[in-house]
């Protein structure tokens, strides 16, 4: 994934192939990453925009990922909050819930 570095920070930008529909707009941070927009994929150009003037803002790096359908926006989102429903001091059953929606999208623990 190409990288760009500003004064302070960098951004890493995701290759857009022409089956792309979405470009989602993630910080990495401690412990993972998080979402902060998705955009349709035109917006592709002025996502990268805002992304290099705000690198410099951010604490962490911004990624800029396209993705090719709603069910692998909502793998990359699922991905993305870190299976919060899934840590152990969380309700037993609220756990095999999360984990049963993981295993729908594919994502192995």
């Amino acid at each position: 994934m190409p990288t760009i570095y500003t004064e302070r920070n960098y951004l890493m930008v995701g290759y857009a192939l022409p089956d792309d529909h979405y470009v989602a707009t993630f910080i990495h941070r401690e412990g993972g990453r998080y979402l902060l927009t998705t955009q349709p994929i035109d917006r592709m150009p002025s996502a990268l925009r805002w992304a290099m003037e705000m690198a410099d803002y951010m604490a962490a790096p911004i990624e800029l990922l396209p993705i090719k359908s709603e069910d692998e926006l909502l793998r990359q989102i699922v991905v993305a909050i870190g299976f919060e429903g899934l840590h152990s001091d969380k309700d037993p059953a609220m756990q095999r819930e999360g984990r049963d929606i993981l295993a729908k999208l594919g994502i192995a623990l």
